[in-house]
């Protein structure tokens, strides 16, 4: 993978793009696994002669180059580890072969590397094209594993690494990252509805993905459901949690995802972190993501410093659980001043709700500049503008009770948006973004041909 450059991210799609085109890997050596009709006898060298078990994986002593492929069909449970690392023009890399259902990874219980089924301890590995299922499958107790749950889990010092094009079904975290450079792309996430950890007076819910370090990217993902009801909060969970106070938060993006269904986009936590009062956030882009989620979209524990939310459609007229549906939440607890500009910039961003746009102790100091603002009152008195930026009132969508975001031909929200081409070249559904002139607001640009498929991919 090439070097990501996460401060300058004009440039950003355009290396990501590159490196995910396959690699020559010279000498390298494949491996085949078959659940089905291997054996650990075999040398695993053909996909005539695959091992059986995935723990062959493990203890292949794979180097530069090497492929690992799990038959489509298969079915493995259990951890693997694999401490072993790439380099940039040879990458490590786990996918699949065959015909018929994606290979299918799950770990029960959190007694087995906290309920890892693939745990990345080496730099440059690639995941691709395979499914993770039913993890952890139990309560645990303990805040500490919330650090470490997941069905993916790419460990602290393993850098470079990509995920993309996996599937993840109720999965109690389906990826989390420690690692520095990762790129996790164009995979489906559907979540559970059970509680991670609860006490009588907290609780921690099923979480998408989970950042713990940055210099990250989050892109083209399709995030649903990870949300639950037995939570003293009411509801909790979330599709992208960024936390764990040990490590710095710096230069993440996440941009061009789908959510929906889940409680929250995007949780920074603060006094809630471990360790506390750890986590002071910079130079994040959020942008042309669309979410039609519960409760709020943003929820800012944590202070920010140089953190934009650009071109993004939010839809919040649907309760999940508690009454919290404000659309973006800025609070910063623990002794913090208040009061200070918040570092948080929200720009051409399209705002469907039925609470507030903005609330917390912070959210005053957010500059905000061209948002359309639309507060949903029922279908047949839709919205009501409540604000003087770049409009308020019916945004013009093609079908909003559909979640057909795309605008209509006389959207109000076309040439109401300012230009920011300097940063990035394609709207939502991958159309060209003008260099100059207005831009139109939310995650999409108008089109007079709209675009059939749905917004989110069927799976």
């Amino acid at each position: 993978m090439f070097p990501i450059h996460l401060q300058k991210f004009q440039h950003l799609t355009l290396l990501l793009v590159v490196s995910c085109f396959p690699v020559a890997h010279g000498r390298a050596t494949d491996y085949y696994i078959d659940s089905v009709d291997g054996s650990d006898d075999n040398d695993g060298l053909s996909i005539v002669t695959p091992w059986k078990s995935h723990m062959k994986a493990e203890s292949a002593s794979l180097a530069a180059g090497d492929v690992v492929h799990f038959k489509k069909g298969s079915a493995f449970s259990g951890n693997i580890q694999i401490s072993e690392s790439g380099t940039a023009e040879k990458p490590i890399r786990l996918t699949c072969y065959g015909t018929g259902e994606l290979p299918k990874f799950t770990n029960p219980t959190t007694r087995d590397a906290s309920g890892n089924a693939i745990l990345l301890g080496g730099d440059y590995i690639i995941v691709e094209n395979l499914h993770f299922h039913d993890t952890p499958g139990e309560h645990v107790s303990g805040m500490i594993i919330m650090t470490k749950l997941a069905a993916l889990r790419i460990e602290h010092g393993a850098d470079h690494c990509i995920i993309r094009n996996n599937e993840f079904i109720k999965t109690g975290q389906g990826i989390m990252s420690a690692g520095e450079h990762t790129l996790i792309t164009k995979n489906y996430l559907n979540g559970p509805d059970y509680a991670l950890w609860r006490t009588s007076k907290s609780s921690w819910g099923p979480m998408g993905i989970h950042l713990n370090i940055g210099n990250q990217e989050v892109s083209y993902n399709t995030i649903k459901n990870f949300g639950t009801k037995d939570s003293p909060w009411g509801s909790d969970g979330g599709a992208i949690e960024i936390d764990c106070g040990r490590y710095h938060k710096k230069n993440i993006s996440i941009h061009h995802n789908y959510s929906e269904g889940n409680a929250g986009f995007i949780e920074s936590s603060w006094d809630y972190d471990w360790p506390r009062f750890r986590q002071e956030i910079y130079n994040w882009r959020v942008s042309f993501n669309i979410c039609y989620d519960g409760q709020s979209w943003l929820f800012m524990l944590a202070p920010c410093n140089g953190i934009y939310f650009d071109n993004n459609t939010i839809a919040r007229y649907n309760g999940f659980g508690r009454s919290q549906n404000a659309v973006a939440r800025i609070d910063v607890r623990g002794g913090m001043p208040v009061g200070e500009p918040a570092g948080a910039h929200f720009r051409n961003n399209l705002f469907i709700y039925s609470s507030s746009p903005y609330t917390g102790n912070r959210s005053g100091g957010a500059l905000k500049t061209a948002n359309w603002y639309s507060k949903y009152k029922s279908p047949s008195t839709q919205y009501k503008g409540d604000s003087s930026q770049a409009g308020s009132g019916d945004p013009g969508l093609v079908d909003l009770q559909k979640q057909n975001y795309r605008l209509k031909a006389d959207s109000p929200l076309r040439g109401k948006a300012i230009n920011l081409s300097e940063f990035y070249q394609s709207d939502f559904d991958g159309q060209p973004l003008p260099k100059t002139g207005n831009w139109d607001i939310g995650a999409i640009q108008y089109s007079a041909k709209q675009p059939t498929e749905t917004l989110q991919p069927k799976r």
